[in-house]
């Protein structure tokens, strides 16, 4: 067996020690492979770390990315965020109204024949879309499927002056195309506590795609009266009641019309 013993006490000893320097510097100065390379730790959210029940709101810097994603104070903003309930509002159903109307509750061999229709409506106030299928009364008519559309800016329900434009369209299987536009003017205002007078002027029209019919405008001024019960009579439910008075002014191929109406409207939620 063959060993090598370095004996110090000759000129071995300084050779060594520079072999090992250089060998040293050699390895240090050769790059790092990336298998060698050590992993990165991620860094932690300051957020994480954070006590989940704190109420203080975070300060975000525009200027600073990196304070907006590392902000002790984002557990608070997502919970207000929760709160606000806007989650839920973005993916709010679409409301569907089912459209029945002439089917007395009911009928017997003297009642009068009714126009019929049935359909769908989506949407409300903004947009909505609606088709029907109509049977009239009338010997010899013939059923027919609607389509209509319509397009406003819904009228505030506040206080003071009220505005609202409107727009839309239809067209029926038997029938000629017809375009609508409407604009309204109006006051609301409270005359004694819970009673509100709403004064309305309504310009709207119609034109019908066909030979000898065209354009159809009239202006309609309209008076409302409504009556908060619920708060009248503190109950626990919202309950009102409207009086409207209308008369129908025609200004282009229309007819005059008077109309009034009461409703009266009960409204429960069930938590």
């Amino acid at each position: 067996m063959f060993r090598f013993i370095p004996d110090c006490r000759s000129g071995l000893a300084p050779a060594i020690l520079i072999l090992a320097a250089t060998l040293g510097s050699a390895l240090a100065s050769a790059p790092i492979t990336a298998e060698e390379q050590p992993a990165t730790p991620l860094p932690i959210p300051r957020g994480a770390l954070v006590d989940p029940d704190a109420v203080e709101m975070p300060t975000l810097a525009a200027g600073e990315p990196e304070a907006i994603v590392f902000d002790p104070g984002l557990a608070a903003l997502g919970r207000a965020t929760a709160a606000s309930g806007a989650h839920l509002r973005a993916r709010a159903p679409i409301p569907v109204d089912i459209i029945r109307k002439g089917f007395a509750a009911r009928q017997s061999m003297t009642s009068a024949a009714l126009d019929r229709s049935v359909g769908f409506k989506f949407g409300h106030d903004i947009f909505s879309l609606s088709t029907t299928l109509s049977d009239p009364a009338g010997i010899g008519a013939t059923r027919d499927a609607e389509l209509r559309w319509r397009l406003a800016q819904p009228v505030g329900a506040g206080k003071g002056f009220i505005w609202g434009l409107a727009t839309g369209g239809g067209s029926s299987l038997y029938g000629d195309p017809e375009q609508i536009g409407e604009a309204l003017i109006g006051y609301r205002q409270e005359l004694f506590p819970h009673l509100i007078l709403t004064s309305r002027l309504t310009m709207g029209g119609h034109y019908v795609f066909a030979p000898g019919d065209g354009l159809h405008t009239a202006m309609t001024p309209e008076m409302t009266l409504s009556v908060d019960l619920a708060r009248l009579a503190d109950l626990p439910w919202q309950t009102s009641f409207d009086v409207t008075l209308a008369r129908k002014v025609p200004l282009v191929a229309s007819d005059f019309e008077t109309r009034g109406q009461a409703m009266l409207s009960l409204k429960y939620k069930w938590n």
